[in-house]
């Protein structure tokens, strides 16, 4: 019997290589797999090669939509392999990639337990916390003003009489804390979160909050008496998004008056109004539309008739609270919502138009959009402002192609629903702005197009390599960049140029892209592909463009890595960049802290017995203890789980929306290189720490793009085509500092994934 096992193992064997040799790597995973069952001596023989094949069976299984055979794969393959930390990451990258963080997350902890520094389980560990938890959790709950309003307002309801309570989206379970520690009878908290449930659950048993009732369930989807025993009094809720109706709250207050909500019961917040104005900002400018008057200026390419928008149908939110704004309308009050009127709410409920203002300019400006925040008033004595320079709400923007107006000119501004959610827009003698008689082409594009089209330094770059390569023998190319300007361009200059490839999935860009190829005579030498392995003959020159526009390099698959492209290029071709450096600064930035973890201090609330000396103090003026029980506060206990999911990089910042200040030189950190292994450690020498002098608490990271000789790239500026990225080193770099020592940052490089620690 052995003896017919073993030529099974060997004859697998042979065929999992042979199928693997020419690459058919379901076939190879099969007999691999065969192998490792049947012969367990082997697996230590074959790990390495069965991780490969089945990386890459996964991946077409995956591209294939075989979600389930990819799981019943891997989950087979780690009963063979439990220890293999390639395997434990690859499979978390394709829960990832299904949108199931929780799970990913368990795999990546058994990855690093095997392997403390493997990074690309770390990296990827980052990436699913991000999407348990969503970031904004963070600034919310740092949010003194918003807390300590909803603690207030819940307050002065309990205290009233409505002391039954549903808390819809619950979230960490703070308002229900408030409402608890207010003196509420019976409360209620639904979420729908996986992830925030669990916190949820953790904050409860920490705070003692037994009697708070957790719905794993959407509030639509409560009953009586089955989930709640009978209708609640009081129901609290914070699902507003920048646009105010983007969390789907009017759903479900409908449904809350209509199946949950008392009588003569009362919703916080009492009621919302949405202000608006007409902006000229650059910052919206730049982010939404091509400003082609300066492209023209770097780029030797017609863009005649040519508009371009951003591609969000709804809009965009930014925290514009450092950017200068120009009000070129005064901002006006579009509607006020009454969420404890069920026939108001109801109006919204349906799309079409709900309010028509009409304004003037009051100066002579270019208008690059509309902008929209509000009010949110919690009771009849209380009201969140979210243009606050403190709020932790961004603002929603709504841009438009900009266009000059001059002072007295009459717009009339329209709010509407669609689908569920805002949308406004304006017109001008009852002209649509977005369709100009002059403007022939008009496309929608993402915004990493945008900006890289408005990044005008980098154009100008792009194009003075462009031309200096345009007497040499470049007859094929291929730009991997947003748009192919470079490969455009060259083709344009270079007279021996024939042929450019470029690979999309957008239809809008790739209509964009061949109008302009078309108005520059390039039509017949424009190749769109949608594989670059469809790319048969050598190329001269490749433009590889791996920048994220979040300020990261973006994640190589087999198809886009340099091995991949050097194997497409000629022996003498010529790769785009030549060099890329990683660069770093020490900082200190009151903004990162508060992205990045939660302090309970920010959450901390009033106790009763302060709120009631409080108001007898109010109302008789002489309470004698009101200084003993100020401090008696009611502390929180919330941080430490939702701090489970705090990450200590911080993405896609850009330093027109933040403040910060260097603390340090620039120092070169690092060289990007493509597969290699390395570690290295940069002083950044002592820095000073005295009182007038914040100590630092982040390293900002950018990049330095060296494209050829004598022509770099900063991606650290304003205008840049990507953000950059901090990494928040707080605790580590305030003990060193404090000693006295130097600060080195330890820098390790592998597979394309960088670590950065104090060393």
């Amino acid at each position: 019997m052995q003896k017919e096992v073993d030529e099974i193992v060997a004859k697998s064997l042979q065929k999992a290589y042979d199928h693997d040799r020419t690459g058919n790597v379901g076939k190879a995973y099969a007999y691999y797999t065969v192998v490792a069952e049947l012969c367990p001596a082997k697996r230590s023989e074959i790990e390495e090669v069965f991780a490969d094949v089945l990386c890459q069976w996964g991946i077409q299984l995956a591209y294939n939509d075989r979600f389930a055979d990819v799981v019943l794969c891997y989950m087979r393959s780690l009963n063979m392999f439990p220890n293999n930390a390639r395997m434990l990451n690859n499979f978390a990258a394709c829960l990832l990639r299904n949108n199931d963080p929780i799970k990913a997350m368990t795999y990546l902890n058994r990855a690093l337990q095997v392997n403390p520094n493997f990074m690309p389980a770390e990296r990827n560990l980052q990436n699913a916390l991000s999407m348990a938890v969503d970031r904004w959790h963070f600034p919310m709950l740092n949010d003194k003003q918003r807390n300590n309003a909803f603690e207030k307002a819940i307050r002065n309801k309990v205290a009233a009489g409505y002391d039954s309570v549903l808390d819809i989206g619950t979230g960490t379970g703070l308002l229900s804390l408030y409402a608890q520690n207010a003196g509420a009878k019976k409360i209620y908290a639904c979420e729908c979160s996986t992830a925030m449930i669990k916190i949820a659950e953790k904050v409860f048993e920490t705070n003692d909050a037994k009697n708070i009732i957790l719905l794993h369930k959407l509030s639509t989807d409560i009953t009586i008496p089955t989930d709640i025993s009978e209708k609640v009094k009081l129901v609290i809720t914070e699902t507003f998004d920048a646009g105010l109706f983007g969390e789907h709250v009017i759903p479900s207050l409908i449904s809350a008056h209509a199946n949950i909500l008392d009588t003569n019961g009362v919703v916080i917040p009492m009621s919302a109004t949405l202000y608006i104005a007409a902006v000229e900002c650059e910052y919206i400018r730049y982010r939404s539309s091509v400003v082609f008057d300066k492209l023209k200026e770097s780029c030797s390419l017609n863009f005649d008739n040519m508009s371009v928008l951003l591609d969000e149908e709804y809009y965009d939110t930014e925290s514009l609270k450092n950017v200068k704004i120009t009000y070129v309308t005064e901002p006006k009050i579009l509607f006020t919502v009454n969420f404890n009127d069920l026939s108001d709410i109801q109006k919204f409920n349906i799309d079409g138009i709900k309010s028509v203002i009409n304004v003037k300019c009051k100066c002579d400006a270019t208008i690059d959009g509309l902008v929209t925040w509000f009010k949110l008033h919690l009771d009849e004595e209380t009201t969140i402002d979210t243009s606050e320079r403190t709020s932790c709400w961004q603002i929603a923007i709504f841009p438009t192609i900009p266009k000059q107006f001059h002072q007295s000119d009459a717009l009339t501004i329209t709010g509407e629903m669609l689908k569920g959610k805002l949308k406004c827009s304006y017109t001008l003698n009852n002209a649509i702005l977005d369709d100009f008689s002059n403007q022939k082409f008009l496309y929608r594009l993402p915004k990493e197009v945008i900006t890289f089209l408005n990044d005008f330094e980098y154009i100008k770059l792009l194009s003075e390599v462009s031309r200096s390569l345009s007497n040499k023998e470049i007859n094929s190319i291929l730009d991997t960049s947003p748009f192919p300007i470079y490969g455009l361009m060259l083709l344009k200059e270079n007279k021996n140029s024939k042929i450019l490839y470029y690979k999309t999935e957008n239809t809008e860009l790739c209509m964009f892209i061949k109008q302009i190829a078309e108005q520059n005579g390039l039509k017949d030498k424009l190749y769109i592909v949608s594989k670059y392995s469809h790319i048969k003959l050598s190329l001269d020159t490749i433009l590889v463009h791996d920048f994220d526009i979040k300020g990261e390099l973006k994640d190589r698959d087999q198809e886009h890595n340099y091995e991949f492209f050097r194997c497409l290029l000629k022996p003498n071709g010529i790769l785009l960049p030549e060099q890329i450096f990683l660069m770093g600064q020490l900082v200190f930035s009151e903004d990162f802290p508060n992205m990045v973890y939660v302090k309970d201090e920010n959450l901390q609330g009033f106790s009763p017995l302060l709120f009631h000396a409080l108001n007898y103090k109010k109302n008789y003026d002489r309470c004698q203890n009101v200084q003993d029980v100020f401090y008696n506060r009611n502390l929180y206990r919330i941080a430490q789980h939702i701090n489970e999911f705090k990450i200590n990089q911080v993405f896609d910042l850009n330093s027109s929306l933040y403040l910060c200040e260097p603390l340090s030189d620039v120092h070169v950190i690092g060289e990007i290189k493509e597969s290699e292994v390395a570690e290295h450690v940069v002083n950044f020498g002592k820095i000073n720490a005295t009182n007038d002098r914040p100590m630092p608490n982040a390293l900002i990271c950018w990049y330095k793009v060296r494209l050829i000789s004598n022509h770099s790239y900063d991606t650290k500026r304003n205008g840049s085509f990507m953000n950059h990225t901090a990494i928040l080193l707080e605790d580590e770099l305030k003990n060193i500092i404090l000693q006295g020592n130097e600060v080195y940052i330890k820098v390790q490089q592998a597979e394309n994934v960088i670590r950065i620690k104090v060393k």
